[in-house]
């Protein structure tokens, strides 16, 4: 399409596209927080980043939309847990993409998911604007990512196949997507971690959904594979994502304290909800003691314990401080036998820890605050671990995080 046609056309284009949208309003739409996970060990990071078909219109979940099956489907393919991040909204374009992710730690993904374009048809955006702003994207997306992250850039689907765009202008619009799709295909092309993927669903059959479960369904089965084997490749391959510089390290203990502060739990009073999590805890692992540790500052508080009377304990020597070097299970067999704890005071005297099992918790922005944790004075073998089990508690420590404070 012509960039003197593009002009003529779109002030009418938007005018037709406000009119559309207000069709919308009724529409179900996700309320739940923007993640998803599956079940696993050693999971892959994915982050999902749009507009389009990463909104989830027409389910009232995540884990019914795109994330959700995205994170199920990936699971089946490659055997391990998923946990999907989700930043997304109906507005998200090219440009106010990039202020989206400014304050997104890139670096801790496996793969980023791009669902761009839409909006930018629908305004008939021009070739070279949309090859400028999506590569600008890209280039911050290939520097701030590791080493061993991949990209993959969701094509725009056909307008058409939106049930609020009907009619002649949509051809308009599908026009537009097809020259954005070319450039998108090509920028991928150029890019050594891009991959580009062709998306051509079918036209909306539920109006008054917009879209079903089983829309996304199809989707996720579309990206998982294409994804799967560049996830598995990366396990064998560059890991320096697992690494933080010496150089960076003060600058990631900021960033992770100053997650800590927002969240603003740390001397809070106990909650029911988290107590029950450390008392599900110890019952699940049969362990005498269980916690919910928070790493502030120089000291390791405790939200929720059982079996351990300290409120906090210093940061030096915490076995949680270790657990959260990492972004999976720490498991201690027998303390005693581990150079790194058996001069420890928690080893040496009270509580007399050998065997200790725990697994970082993060904040909703992605830094390691502290750790789901079960530890008993006999020592234990890490095979007898349900590491699966371990992983999904600290998950639900995490969604009580997310959710804030609760008041009475």
């Amino acid at each position: 399409m012509h960039d003197l046609t593009r002009w003529a056309l779109r002030p009418l284009m938007r005018v037709w596209t406000a009119s559309a949208e207000r069709q919308d309003r009724h529409l179900p739409r996700p309320s739940d927080a923007p993640q998803a996970h599956a079940a696993g060990i050693d999971s892959d990071r994915v982050l999902i980043l749009g507009g389009g078909p990463a909104v989830g219109w027409g389910v009232l979940s995540h884990q019914l939309a795109l994330p959700g099956w995205l994170a199920r489907e990936l699971s089946t393919r490659t055997g391990r847990g998923v946990d999907i991040d989700l930043l997304s909204s109906r507005t998200m374009t090219a440009v106010n993409a990039l202020t989206t992710l400014a304050d997104t730690r890139l670096g801790r993904f496996d793969a980023v998911v791009v669902t761009l374009g839409v909006n930018e048809a629908l305004d008939l955006t021009s070739v070279t604007e949309w090859r400028d702003r999506l590569a600008a994207l890209l280039a911050m997306l290939e520097r701030e990512t590791s080493r061993s992250t991949t990209i993959f850039v969701l094509g725009i689907p056909p307008i058409r196949s939106i049930e609020i765009f009907k009619g002649p202008l949509a051809l308009i619009a599908d026009w537009s997507a097809t020259d954005l799709n070319a450039v998108s295909e090509r920028l991928a092309a150029d890019a050594p971690r891009t991959t580009f993927v062709p998306f051509s669903p079918t036209a909306t059959l539920s109006p008054d959904r917009h879209r079903t479960p089983d829309d996304y369904r199809r989707w996720a089965v579309l990206l998982a594979e294409a994804m799967s084997d560049n996830l598995d490749s990366a396990r064998v391959g560059i890991t320096d994502h697992l690494s933080t510089p010496q150089s960076d390290a003060a600058g990631q203990e900021r960033a992770r304290q100053t997650a800590v502060d927002a969240l603003a739990i740390v001397d809070t009073p106990p909650e029911a909800r988290f107590d029950r999590l450390v008392v599900l805890a110890q019952r699940l692992f049969d362990t005498e003691s269980a916690l919910i540790s928070i790493i502030d500052h120089d000291r390791q508080w405790h939200k929720a314990r059982v079996g351990l009377d300290a409120p906090e304990l210093p940061r030096s020597g915490s076995f949680c401080a270790i657990t959260i070097d990492g972004d999976g299970p720490l498991i201690i067999e027998d303390a005693r036998s581990d150079a790194r704890f058996s001069d420890n005071p928690l080893v040496q005297g009270d509580p007399l820890i050998r065997f200790y099992a725990g697994f970082p918790i993060e904040s909703p922005s992605g830094e390691r605050i502290g750790a789901l944790c079960v530890f008993d004075s006999q020592p234990r073998s890490a095979a007898d671990v349900d590491q699966v089990l371990l992983r999904e508690l600290a998950l639900l420590v995490q969604r009580e995080l997310r959710v804030g404070p609760r008041k009475g």
